[in-house]
């Protein structure tokens, strides 16, 4: 159209810098894109006469710390770089580029045209002094690009050319936003962190070129013949093991080159690094997740991780202008039509390729890693028995990493066997609903579901009767303890079995061993253990005196009356080593409880008044030391009656109240023979 006029389009760099996310822990992210920066420009050079020179001075921030700051006082906060190279400098070209965002300028380099941006985004400001010469003369350029006034360049130097001139281009980061200088604070980033996290970012410009540029870092303050040599480092800690090229995944036209490194610098795991136009994007995703019985690896005795970095122009096009993430969904979930694959998807295909390149070291390990956890899990010493049902569960541990500690270990057995119940459960539910027989599903689960859940409940069982055993074998070295002259306080032993002070209420039913004394009590209602009756919630009474342990059971259902307390049950524990006199009632040990129980007035939890009657059963239990004096006593004189295995008991039936008297070694003796059944059933007999 005639008179068509073509306006100049305006950016609002402030709006545009504001518009970038950039995350703390990616706070290097600006200094990487200047040095890509700085290879590209030392790339670029015509016919150098010099070799091509990267130098990184690190600023730090030494300003004296509040008193109030809780920092260690000889660490001295980054807060900003200093980056220095010899390239070709800032060309007219390379003005216009950078004054242009998002400018095609070295756009088949992987030029985003935002890099300068990003330094924005972490930082306050940035300083370029450019010195370079083009034909016979040479140029001083200066700039400041701050968040205020944009991009300012101030008058430039034109001399003629002088021998032994050589370009120079020095590039300023000026103090860390407030964010990112937090992060590297907290974090107490060092200069060798910094190193190695460029080699990593720039890696593939390291390899297979001879003429890469000396890259050096240093503090600020520091000598330059003290500087980190960066190369130095890649060829210390880096081979190349292997590249495979070509490879297809998917339905993605574009095929991947896979750069297999030997890492020697003290990597924790092997790992895979998405690439962008030779460099790294994004965080580094640990083959842990996708291989997790892929193991360390050695060459000649010496011990190295793979970084597999992988290539392609489908990554190139997919990589983000902020060079920090790929343009490509997270996982399967959130593709849409448009999607040739997500990230997850991505690393699944290519862990699957190292998998086959390295299928040897990845099955050993996976018989090491079972071999572990089996001995994990029927360690003698420490069985945990509760998981033994998963070793015949294919592939139950496939996903648990070869390093796993053993917390870890323990946390994700636990994981799968509660899983493993749930499905269970949700089997059986299903089932249940069912109005009609169904022959193949009724199969399933009898050939399948109820195999399994036997197991696991042998297991379960198996580990509640380890933990019996070990309560057993604590009391029994209470009691060598004893004979050794060391007396055991009554309150330990009676912590053992039920903890002094504490009530059903808050003493839940696996963390008590009243099964000790009796097994029928450890399904009970009310327990309390020296607590004052008058103190008992669901008791009304003024007594003053402390039961050892104090037990009664309510009807929860199907009771003839409900007015009732089924039965009473008081325990007395006496002080290991301290002997009765021989002239001891044993029975008013206990007598003297049931008489203030017998005046109280227990409530059931509605608060009805339960009636204590004279026919309600009552039983009183004496723990304590016995001599022939005291049992003979006893007999003879206060109606007691000895057992065919020794120990005292009385029967009042007026009251309904049977009393025994045993010592700790006959109680102990009675709990080991109603478990000895259990313990070589189970197979734990000899742990």
């Amino acid at each position: 159209m005639k008179g068509l006029q073509i306006l100049e389009q305006k950016v609002n760099y402030r709006g545009l810098i504001n518009s970038i996310d950039i995350k703390p822990d990616e706070y290097l992210l600006p200094l990487h894109e200047v040095i890509v920066n700085s290879i590209q420009s030392i790339e670029d050079r015509i016919n150098p006469i010099d070799n091509g020179s990267i130098i990184i001075k690190v600023h730090r921030n030494f300003q004296p710390k509040l008193d109030l700051e809780d920092e260690d006082e000889s660490y001295n906060p980054i807060s900003g770089f200093t980056i220095i190279d010899n390239g070709v400098g800032f060309t007219n070209k390379r003005e216009i580029a950078f004054s242009t965002p998002f400018t095609n300028f070295n756009y088949e380099k992987g030029g985003k045209g935002m890099g300068r941006y990003t330094v924005l985004a972490c930082f306050g400001s940035m300083d370029i002094e450019s010195s370079f010469s083009d034909e016979d003369k040479t140029y001083k350029r200066i700039y400041k690009f701050d968040n205020i006034n944009g991009l300012q360049k101030y008058p430039e130097e034109i001399k003629k050319i002088r021998h032994g001139f050589k370009n120079s281009t020095v590039i300023k980061l000026n103090n860390f936003l407030p964010d990112y200088y937090d992060f590297a604070r907290k974090s107490k980033i060092s200069i060798k962190d910094i190193a190695d996290n460029i080699i990593q970012h720039c890696l593939l410009f390291f390899i297979g070129s001879e003429n890469s540029p000396t890259i050096r870092i240093l503090y600020e303050e520091d000598n330059i013949k003290d500087a980190i040599i960066l190369n130095d480092i890649y060829k210390s800690v880096i081979e190349i093991e292997n590249t495979e090229k070509e490879i297809s995944i998917g339905n993605i036209t574009e095929t991947f080159n896979l750069n297999y490194i030997r890492n020697y610098n003290g990597a924790h795991s092997h790992s895979i690094h998405l690439c962008a136009n030779k460099r790294e994007v994004g965080k580094k995703q640990s083959l842990t997740n996708y291989l997790p019985s892929f193991k360390e690896l050695y060459n000649d005795n010496k011990k190295y991780h793979l970084s597999v970095y992988v290539e392609s122009d489908f990554l190139d096009k997919k990589n983000h202008p902020q060079r920090n993430k790929f343009m490509l969904p997270e996982n399967s979930a959130k593709k849409n039509d448009f999607d040739e694959v997500s990230l997850d998807e991505l690393f699944k295909h290519i862990s699957e390729n190292i998998r086959v390149n390295y299928s040897q070291f990845i099955e050993e390990a996976e018989k090491e890693k079972s071999e572990r956890i089996e001995k994990y899990i029927l360690n003698p010493n420490k069985p945990r028995l509760r998981y033994r049902h998963l070793l015949n569960v294919k592939d139950a541990f496939s996903d648990i990493p070869i390093n796993a500690s053993d917390e870890t270990l323990e946390a994700r057995l636990h994981e799968k066997e509660f899983k493993l119940e749930q499905r269970r459960e949700k089997v059986f539910e299903k089932v249940f609903k069912k109005k009609e027989y169904d022959k193949e599903e009724f199969g399933n689960i009898v050939s399948n579901i109820l195999k399994e859940e036997a197991a696991f409940s042998k297991d379960k069982l198996a580990d509640l009767m380890i933990k019996r055993k070990s309560i057993i074998k604590l009391f029994q070295k209470y009691l060598e303890w004893r004979e050794d002259g060391n007396f055991m306080l009554e309150e330990d032993l009676h912590n053992i079995i039920f903890t002094m002070g504490a009530e059903t209420d808050n003493m839940p039913i696996e963390y008590h061993n009243l099964w000790l004394l009796d097994e029928r009590f450890t399904f009970h209602t009310y327990t309390s253990s020296d607590i004052k009756t008058k103190t008992n919630k669901n008791l009304d009474s003024e007594g003053n005196k402390e039961p050892d342990v104090l037990i009664y059971d309510v009807p929860w259902a199907y009771s003839d009356n409900a007015d009732k307390i089924n039965s009473l049950v008081v325990f007395e524990f006496k002080k290991p080593g301290k002997e009765l006199s021989s002239k001891t009632n044993l029975d008013e040990l206990v007598l003297k409880y049931f008489q203030d129980l017998m005046q109280s007035k227990a409530r059931s939890k509605k608060g009805t008044l339960l009636n204590i009657e004279d026919n309600t059963p009552k039983f009183g239990y004496i723990i304590c030391e016995l001599n022939r004096d005291n049992i003979e006593h006893n007999c003879k004189w206060n109606g007691f009656k000895k057992t065919a295995h020794g120990h005292l008991y009385k029967i009042n039936s007026d009251l309904n109240l049977h009393i025994e008297v045993m010592t700790y070694e006959q109680m102990l003796d009675f709990s080991e023979k109603r478990h000895h059944t259990f313990f070589r059933a189970l197979g734990i007999d000899s742990i």
